[in-house]
Order: structure tokens, then C-alpha cells, then sequence
């Protein structure tokens, strides 16, 4: 968790933000009736049909059925998270998001303030007089605006720089040992980075989480990189998103990498929509946070073994996360970097446009090189792993496909579908994405009541005894009101995979306060033997709210409609509205 109260400061929103102010902002309102008209911000149209109304704090468009309150517009409208949408207005109006820091989050502001030193240090040592560092980094091609920007540094040979002016500032022994800054031998302790220069470790929220050094010249390893840590987790970060988020947003796309000079060196260039993946194999975490950016991903990794063996991997792990991907192979240059410094942006655009190819198109070119395809035998078997690689697609994608490439070799379509349903490859399309439920994502900002908090327990109860419910309880964020709740549920997503649950490593990652919460939970709710029937109850309650919370929204928007002008007014859709609300309250009576 944050350590902050967000759910105190979206209070502090509703109640003195005014979305007339923050939607007027972005957009041209103008006054119609007692509300405020417009064209919609999220779909074309001509005829204003998007509605503000400064009483209920609430905006509806008549056209895409796009609605909700100040925080979902700005949400929507800057393509932010929930909780970066809250800091933002919280940022912009002078409201204060108070403080709730348990002894966990505590020791990350200590990690997070002893990286910053450090790559304060690393970064003047680079930039205030002559050194090997910046040589080096010069004739590499970046600029010291470049270098400022992405905040590189060097460390020189001398084994106690760093650690004598951290210690100095206060930095405890312990911290500089786990954030592999230092290391030890014989009870005294060493700068762990030695003749290299830095590349701080950014995550998307601006906070220094580690770095990764390039040693100057000869020498082992080439990249040294932080250990994992309480505020780094590789499998989570993207090196360089915090900057080109913006970029990748405007593009549509991101471009991925494999190095940290080809990510700046491309950001130079003016190709800013560009990440790296941290020195690792790409994760499905990493997928996860590049799609709240973009859906369509382009890998571009080196041209030799190691890249092509890291781009195949890839392309399963984003499209598994839902994203398209097509893959570039540059071909005049072993990586990106070398060939943007070569030809320029330009070049490399138009080298992305022209030969960039869909994911399963360029596995199945790699799958090519593998096989002497005039060799009845080999094309035979090749013609195998063709069919297993389509298996994995979705019916349509399989269909364009099996049409695709039964022309392209030869063979029947008839045939080649025939090879795909018998084929033992796994159809990794059809493995569902789990939703997560997100702990600063409430659903209103009224205190919960006791029937909420009741769910809430039950809940985490049930999950504790049948961790399989998490998965079936990830469409219903809304159930978990109270802090500790959502920090509970949230931690759980961590530690959940396939129908298992590390209650273990959930118990011990957990803050104090959550692990007394959880504790609590387990001791007070009893359940009897049928699981089932109680997760499908508390399934039964949340519907039931749901469908109430609907209809004070239908209410909402007829009020709503009184200010449309009458040529934007749909009576069809108005009268639709009205049965959807009778059917909601017929059937929440029944239910009752």
C-alpha cells in the first residue's frame, strides 16, 4: 500500500471539487437549463450530447453512454489510474492526502530517500568535472541534456565514496547493504558500484527503486543491477516508462527494448515512446503496466539469438495480457541504439512501418530457419509446429491464418485446420486474465455500512479457505470498502496463482495493521461446510447493490436530460432508461 488515506482525500474531492471547473478545463461547456452541454470528449460527434450537471456532480453523454463523477473524467480524460487521477486533483485544488504510514511503509520513504541520495551522488559525479563517465557517455552519442534528463551518473574507482556520504546523511548500514548500494568484507563496508556509469531505475510514480551500471571498458559483469528489494521488484518496472508514458499514450503505441542506451538513445533521437525491460524477461506484470498506456506493442530487441529467443517469449507474454504485438528486427545494426545513431528517427520509422510484422507471423518465420521445408520429412514437421502455434489463437485469428499459410506452403486449408484441432499445443488464448481488484479504486465515498464491511469479511474469509474464489471475485472490486480490506485483497493478487494461494508469503508481506485485520477476520467468521453457497450469498448481495446503484444512476440522468437541447434529445433512449429502471426495482424486490 501508499501509506495514504485516499480514501479520506476523494471525500475532500467530492465535497469541495467543482466538476463544472475541472471538466470546463479540458473542454468548451456551455450552459444549457440548469447544467452544462457539450461535444463528447470520447467519441466524434456534432451534436452536443455530452452532459454536466454542477448540483449532482455528475457527467453523462447521451451518445457513447460514457458517465461518472470528477475523478472518472479525469481518470478517462489523461488516461490516469484511479489513484494518480486523486493526486492529480488533490495537487490542483491544494488538498491534502493525509499520511497513514505503518512500520512497512515507513521502511520504503527510508528506501526510497537513500536511492535518491544515491542517484543524486552518482549523478553530480558525472556532471560536475571531467571524468571517464561522461567521456564515455559522449561518445556514445548522448547529449548532457539527455544524461540530465534520465538523471545517469558514474561512480569512479574509489571504493567509499557513496558510502561515506550516505552514512554521513544518515543512511543506516542495513539499507545500503539490501539496496545493494554497498557490500561488506571484513566488518566495513564498500561501494558495491565501482567505475561505471548509472542508470537510475525510475518507476512510473517518480520514485528511484535502483539502478543499473555499465562498467567503463573491459570488465565483469558488463551490467551490474540492484538487487530485489522491498521498493524493487524487477517483474514490476519498466526502465524509462516514467518518461515516455506521455509518448506512449499519444502514440498508441510502446516501443520495447532490451537495453537501457537503447531506450535513451531513442528517447534522444525523438522516438520517445520507448521502454526497457530491465534486463530481465519480460513479465506478465510488465504487460499489465504497459496496457494502462497503450494496447499495441512493438518489440524490438537485438538481432542476435538471445533477442530472438527474449522477443518469442514476449510476444506469449503480451498477447496473453491481452495486447497486439508485432516485432522488429533491425537490420543494419546489432541493436536499436546503433541503428537509430546510424540512420536517424526517420529511418527507423519507416523501417518500423515497412517490416515491423505481427507476433505470430515472425514466430513462425523464426520457425521457418529451423526446417529444410524442401525436405518432404522436415516440411512435414514443421507443418506440426505451424499447427501448435495456430492452435494458441483465437477462432478468428486461427481462421486468417490457416487461410495464410495453407497458400503460402502448399496445402489444403482443409488439411492444415485438421493439423490445428488435433495438435497437443496448448491454447494459451483461451487462459482467462485475471482482474485484480484494485485497493484505492472505491465505488463511493460514503462511510461503508455494516452489510459492506459484513461481505467484506466473508469474503477474505472464503478466499482464505478456497483461494479458486479470488478468480471468480475479481469482477466485483466494489466489494472491499474498508482500507484494510483492500490492501488485503490486494496483497492476495500477489501471492495467487493457479487456484493456489502463499498464505505464507502473504501473512509476512503484509503491514501490521492488515495482518491484524486478517487475523481478526479469521477468528471471527465461522463458516459452515458449503463454501459455495456462501460465496454465491455474498455474490447475491453485491448484484443487489449494484442494481440499486444503477438505479440512482438512471435517476441521475433523466434528471439530466432536462437540459439537452430538444434536437439532442432521444426519447427512445430516455423511455429504455425508465424500463431498465422498473425491471432493476422489480427485481431487487424479489430478491428481498
Amino acid at each position: 500500500m501508499s501509506g495514504k488515506n485516499y480514501s479520506k482525500a476523494v471525500e475532500d474531492i467530492k465535497s469541495t471539487v467543482n466538476i463544472v471547473d475541472v471538466i470546463g478545463s479540458a473542454i468548451t461547456l456551455k450552459r444549457s437549463g440548469s447544467g452544462y452541454m457539450a461535444c463528447c470528449p470520447f467519441h466524434k460527434e456534432k451534436t452536443p450530447s455530452f452532459s454536466v450537471s454542477e448540483s449532482k456532480g455528475f457527467y453523462h453523454c447521451f451518445g457513447c453512454g460514457e458517465h461518472g463523477d470528477v475523478i472518472k473524467f479525469v481518470e478517462k480524460y489523461y488516461n490516469l489510474d484511479f489513484q494518480s487521477a486523486v493526486e492529480k486533483l488533490c495537487s490542483q485544488y491544494g488538498i491534502t492526502i493525509e499520511e497513514t504510514i505503518g512500520p512497512s511503509d515507513k521502511k520504503k520513504e527510508e528506501y526510497y530517500e537513500a536511492n535518491k541520495q544515491a542517484a543524486r551522488y552518482f549523478f553530480d559525479r558525472l556532471s560536475k568535472s571531467a571524468n571517464k563517465g561522461y567521456d564515455y557517455m559522449s561518445g556514445r552519442g548522448l547529449t548532457a541534456k539527455t544524461l540530465q534528463f534520465f538523471g545517469i551518473g558514474y561512480t569512479g574507482e574509489d571504493w567509499t565514496g557513496l558510502v561515506d556520504t550516505l552514512t554521513k546523511n544518515g543512511v543506516r548500514k542495513d539499507v545500503l547493504l539490501e539496496l545493494g548500494l554497498a557490500a561488506e568484507k571484513n566488518g566495513r563496508l564498500y561501494d558495491k558500484f565501482r567505475g561505471r556509469v548509472i542508470f537510475p531505475i525510475i518507476n512510473v510514480r517518480g520514485k528511484v527503486i535502483g539502478f543499473g551500471g555499465r562498467i567503463i571498458g573491459d570488465g565483469e559483469p558488463k551490467y551490474l543491477n540492484s538487487p530485489e528489494s522491498a521498493v524493487y521488484q524487477k517483474k514490476y518496472n519498466l526502465y524509462g516508462l516514467n518518461r515516455s508514458k506521455d509518448a506512449v499514450i499519444r502514440e498508441g503505441f510502446a516501443i520495447l527494448v532490451e537495453g537501457y542506451m537503447d531506450c535513451v538513445s531513442l528517447y534522444q533521437a525523438g522516438v520517445e515512446n520507448v521502454a526497457a525491460s530491465c534486463g530481465t524477461a519480460l513479465t506478465p506484470e510488465q504487460a499489465k503496466l504497459l496496457k494502462r498506456y497503450a494496447k499495441n506493442i512493438v518489440l524490438c530487441y537485438d538481432s542476435d539469438n538471445a533477442g530472438i529467443n527474449a522477443a518469442l517469449r514476449g510476444i506469449d507474454v503480451l498477447r496473453e495480457a491481452g495486447l497486439d504485438v508485432r516485432v522488429l528486427n533491425v537490420d543494419d545494426g546489432k541493436d536499436p541504439d546503433e541503428y537509430i545513431k546510424k540512420h536517424g528517427k526517420d529511418a527507423f520509422l519507416d523501417l518500423m512501418n515497412r517490416k515491423a510484422i505481427p507476433g505470430v507471423e515472425y514466430k513462425v518465420n523464426i520457425l521457418k530457419r529451423s526446417y529444410d521445408l524442401k525436405d518432404h520429412t522436415q516440411g512435414i514437421k514443421f507443418l506440426k509446429e505451424l499447427a501448435s502455434v495456430i492452435k494458441a489463437l483465437s477462432p478468428v485469428e486461427a481462421d486468417i491464418y490457416i487461410q495464410k499459410y495453407s497458400k503460402e506452403f502448399g496445402i489444403s486449408e482443409g488439411a492444415l485446420r485438421r493439423e490445428v484441432e488435433q495438435s497437443t499445443g496448448e491454447k494459451t488464448s483461451d487462459v482467462p486474465v485475471r482482474r485484480t481488484a484494485h485497493p484505492e479504486e472505491p465505488e463511493k465515498t460514503r462511510q461503508p455500512s455494516r452489510t459492506q464491511l459484513n461481505v467484506e469479511h466473508m469474503l477474505i474469509r472464503l478466499i482464505m479457505l478456497r483461494p479458486s474464489f479470488y478468480e471468480r471475485i475479481g469482477a466485483y472490486p466494489e466489494a472491499f470498502v474498508s482500507d484494510r480490506g483492500k490492501s488485503v485483497i490486494a496483497a492476495v493478487g500477489n501471492f495467487y496463482k493457479d487456484g493456489e494461494l502463499d498464505t505464507d508469503a502473504l501473512k509476512n508481506d503484509l503491514s501490521d495493521e492488515d495482518l491484524i485485520y486478517l487475523d481478526r477476520i479469521e477468528e471471527k467468521i465461522q463458516l459452515g461446510e458449503d463454501l459455495e453457497k456462501s460465496f454465491m450469498d455474498c455474490l447475491s448481495r453485491l448484484e443487489s447493490a449494484r442494481r440499486a446503484a444503477r438505479i440512482e444512476e438512471i435517476d441521475a440522468i433523466i434528471d439530466m436530460s432536462d437540459t439537452l437541447p430538444e434536437e439532442s434529445l432521444d426519447q427512445e433512449y430516455i423511455n429504455k432508461l425508465l424500463m431498465e429502471k422498473q425491471q432493476l426495482i422489480i427485481r431487487n424486490k424479489g430478491e428481498n
